[in-house]
């Protein structure tokens, strides 16, 4: 019978083997988010462990145009292949599934991004970039009159109520 990892050992471990298993750079928001809709750990939990993998370097914060993504250091990678078994089967194959119907969405929400300013004269700035490969393959910028223009002209990853024609 195995003997199965507990605490703070097993929510590291989970962390390790989500990252692994999305196969992308994700942000610590979709790492978040994964961890809750599998109802593995709270967010206090969550980020002492995110904090003691980075400090501990298990896992590497990569900047990206998006923000940080987060991937398994090669120090995260031979200590989650030595105790990957300590996590129940029943939870690696949640992760696993949860991770491949996810992975488009994840990554769209990497590839698409946005920022605004405020102007001086009144008014906000808005940039939207399509990325590949990290690199802008489209920017557009929308010079917008109020904030209810500035959110309605950002992606947000979901249709719009207001719009069913609008894609980013």
């Amino acid at each position: 019978m195995p003997i199965f990892a507990q605490g703070v050992t097993k929510n590291k471990l989970t962390i390790l083997y989500y990252i692994r298993a999305s196969k992308l750079d994700i942000t610590r928001d979709q790492l978040y988010r994964a961890m809750v809709e599998n109802e593995v750990m709270n967010y206090f939990d969550f980020e002492s462990c995110m904090h003691e993998l980075e400090e501990d370097a298990f896992i590497a914060a990569v900047p990206h145009v998006f923000g940080q993504g987060y991937r398994v250091s090669v120090r995260g990678t031979d200590v989650l292949e030595q105790f990957v078994e300590s996590l129940p089967v029943s939870l690696r194959e949640r992760l696993e599934k949860y991770a491949r119907e996810n992975m488009e969405q994840m990554r769209l929400q990497t590839q698409i991004v946005s920022d605004m300013e405020e102007l001086s004269g009144g008014g906000y700035l808005v940039r939207l970039r399509a990325l590949e490969n990290n690199a802008a393959i489209l920017e557009l910028s929308l010079r917008v009159a109020t904030r209810i223009w500035r959110r309605e002209s950002a992606p947000t990853g979901k249709p719009s109520p207001k719009s069913s024609t609008r894609s980013y």
